[in-house]
């Protein structure tokens, strides 16, 4: 698979050239918030700028809290452009798989089909690529976009003249009762409590099995490796301890199933907790022979500078090692590593493919033909 486009909707910058920019030169936008913990405490939050997110229609039934309209609307921040984009050079519409939050019957989520008729119809005219009876929700937090390239996989493999897919990650932290258990956990940043940043963010990608469509830059794509897919029994809330060995596992399927280029960049889902900190360091640990040495070093997380993103982590990410492999232009690996507070853990790598390669390849074969005539 190849990345043929992608956007995204952060608290730091809409554009990924300038978010990278602003991530390299440690900026944020963390401040307290209008929320509070379940002791009164105010909360540190990465939000989005509200007032740049175009106004919900009236008719849009979605009458719930400011989460779900959040959603709605980073979505349409992230998908507008992109769409637009798309009406151009696609033949047909588009599946959707979207990653989204855990489901946690407590918290009250909207249900992955309330919330997809409420983007489309948010989205107007532009939500007319999507073939939303294809629409397929994956609710498993900061593993689901990785998931949901394994799904996009299984679409092309299955030969339907499918040739692209959007894929989606889309999150927000903006709900009391999410946000009060948090506290309770003592798991949130908060007046007199560290913790995570809680933050929101949205990212949506093409994906293409046919190269014509791929994203090119310095002449070459970047090309999208099968995901390694597995599950840990230390999660949190679990009595098991963390031994890192779903981590671990999806990382070597991710490395086995990938070129053995350096590996110069690592982006994590760790958010500031220990125990993903901890996680991290024992599964790279475990591959440093494939990751080469500096894991520290190469190591990023979107979370230090936009807040703990949740299920829109593995989109930015993919679109940050995109961003970084395009503009590079050299042959390397990325590889990216997501972990959900339940027990799935995903890992997949990324490459740079030279775009003359093909043609270097068929140039060889005709030389070699060639020098057989010459031969006789």
């Amino acid at each position: 698979m190849y990345i043929a486009d992608f956007e995204i909707c952060t608290p730091l910058s809409n554009d990924i050239a300038e978010l990278s920019e602003k991530i390299q030169a440690n900026d944020n936008e963390f401040c307290l918030s209008n929320y509070y913990g379940h002791l009164g405490q105010e909360i540190n939050m990465s939000l989005c700028d509200s007032q740049s997110f175009s106004k919900l229609d009236p008719k849009i039934n979605i009458n719930r809290c400011h989460r779900d309209k959040t959603l709605v609307q980073m979505a349409g921040q992230a998908l507008t452009p992109l769409l637009t984009r798309f009406k151009e050079y696609s033949p047909t519409l588009a599946p959707l798989i979207l990653a989204l939050a855990e489901q946690i019957p407590k918290h009250k989520p909207l249900a992955p089909e309330q919330l997809a008729n409420s983007i489309r119809q948010h989205l107007g005219e532009n939500g007319d690529m999507i073939h939303w009876n294809q629409f397929m929700p994956v609710t498993i937090g900061r593993a689901g976009v990785l998931a949901t390239l394994s799904l996009a996989q299984k679409l092309f493999q299955q030969n339907n003249g499918i040739e692209l897919i959007i894929i989606g990650g889309l999150d927000s932290y903006r709900h009391s009762t999410v946000l009060s258990d948090l506290s309770k956990q003592q798991r949130i940043a908060m007046i007199g409590s560290d913790g995570f940043v809680a933050g929101e963010g949205a990212g949506f990608l093409v994906v293409t099995n046919n190269k014509k469509y791929a994203l090119k830059m310095n002449q070459g794509h970047v090309r999208i490796h099968p995901p390694g897919l597995a599950v840990e029994q230390g999660y949190i809330g679990s009595q098991e301890p963390n031994l890192a060995q779903g981590l671990t596992s999806a990382i070597k399927t991710a490395l086995d199933t990938s070129p053995s280029l350096p590996v110069n960049q690592i982006y994590s889902s760790m958010n500031g907790e220990a125990i993903w900190y901890e996680e991290h360091v024992a599964s790279t640990l475990r591959h440093r022979h494939d990751l080469g040495g500096n894991i520290a070093e190469k190591t990023h997380s979107v979370a230090y500078n936009i807040g703990d993103i949740g299920s829109a982590t593995g989109a930015l990410s993919i679109a940050l090692s995109a961003h970084q492999l395009l503009s590079d232009g050299l042959p390397q690996r990325h590889l990216i590593t997501t972990s959900s507070d339940k027990n799935q853990r995903s890992a997949m790598c990324l490459t740079f493919e030279p775009a003359e390669a093909k043609q270097n390849t068929q140039k060889e074969a005709q030389d070699s033909v060639h020098n057989e005539q010459d031969d006789r």
